[in-house]
């Protein structure tokens, strides 16, 4: 007992002796490797149909954890009432926490957070909504210098980094839409962007957010097609308990608008590639990608947009055909990489799956 009692102070005394990056770097670790542990089943009912193996995003995650430095939290400017007209309106808390409009009787609460950290000596701003991780903006190393400037001198003029305002202004948005009794969470979408290969995030039609190489999901898949859909599934159900969406490019049940007028349905195997043919010139005359969302058909027009559902597990995913094949017998559409991940199909290769021809 006494040596238990011992080995406690000592290491008390140590951590009080290395300080506060120690302290800062364990907190964020376990704040956000341990709790995506704990949460795993809440964020499987979040995500309804995952898009990557778990297992694959927590090591990710795990993985990046030790490099990780928690830098605080960002104070946002929070939605007040005026205790006098009963209306809301916008007020900036200072880095003091001292409020520049009349402090009212009750502040409306936040649930988009900002929490930045550093992250392989750059800046990267987590936005956690209800406390679960949603994305991740990635900044550079003189973002990072910039922010701890502002800290350093808290009564010097503050200037927020590019990649900060971003952050915020989503954040402020959600918060936003959180009050915004018209809203519903079920006018979420994403889609393809098709002239720079990433995904947009929009509300009513309306861009969010955009997922590309400097906004990812937390614990990213290293897939931007997969991170987009996740990323879009969680502030679904985070916004308003929507269901979750199983495609890029899906219209939702409700909503106004056509995912595209379905020509003719067929069923049959499904294969993909990828590594060996990355870079070169598809049948369409277009580098490969297989990150991409394209695919391979024997005599669809190029361009043609198709549904490819997996019968094994129900996802499904929308695909633009840029190239020729499959030519094994039984196949009927050769995906890209970045398809068969969402499909859930790399490691076996092959699966059985239903395709709906929607036009060009």
């Amino acid at each position: 007992m006494n040596k238990k009692l011992w080995s406690g102070l000592t290491t008390t005394a140590l951590t009080t002796a290395l300080g506060t990056s120690v302290l800062l770097c364990g907190s964020f670790n376990g704040s956000v490797a341990s709790e995506m542990k704990d949460k795993a089943d809440d964020l499987g009912k979040l995500l309804g149909v995952t898009t990557t193996a778990n297992t694959e995003s927590s090591e990710q995650l795990t993985a990046l954890a030790p490099k990780v430095v928690s830098l605080g939290q960002v104070d946002l400017p929070q939605e007040k009432q005026d205790p006098e007209k009963g209306n809301i309106q916008g007020a900036f808390l200072g880095n003091t926490g001292e409020n520049l409009l009349v402090e009212p009787e009750k502040p409306l609460s936040a649930i988009a957070t900002l929490h930045p950290h550093q992250w392989k000596y750059r800046l990267a701003i987590t936005l956690r909504v209800r406390e679960i991780p949603v994305l991740t903006f990635v900044g550079s190393q003189a973002d990072l210098a910039q922010l701890r400037n502002n800290q350093n001198n808290p009564d010097a003029p503050q200037k927020d980094s590019e990649v900060m305002k971003k952050a915020k202004a989503l954040a402020q948005r959600l918060n936003e839409l959180a009050q915004d009794d018209t809203f519903e969470a079920q006018t979420i979408t994403v889609s393809e962007i098709q002239k720079n290969k990433t995904y947009g995030i929009k509300i009513d039609g309306k861009e969010l957010v955009r997922v590309d190489g400097q906004t990812i999901l937390p614990d990213t898949t290293n897939n931007l097609a997969a991170d987009a859909l996740q990323v879009t599934n969680r502030l679904r159900r985070l916004m308003g308990g929507a269901s979750p969406l199983t495609a890029i490019n899906q219209v939702p049940d409700g909503l106004a608008g056509v995912e595209g007028r379905v020509t003719s349905t067929r069923k049959g195997m499904a294969s993909w590639y990828g590594p060996g043919f990355h870079g070169r010139r598809t049948a369409n005359g277009e580098r490969y990608n297989q990150n991409g969302l394209t695919a391979a058909h024997k005599t669809l027009p190029f361009g043609t947009q198709v549904k490819v559902t997996n019968l094994n597990n129900g996802r499904s995913i929308t695909v633009r055909i840029n190239d020729r094949g499959p030519y094994a017998h039984g196949r009927i559409i050769d995906l890209s990489k970045g398809a068969a991940q969402i499909l859930g199909l790399v490691s076996s290769g092959v699966a059985p799956v239903q395709i709906e021809i929607l036009g060009r």
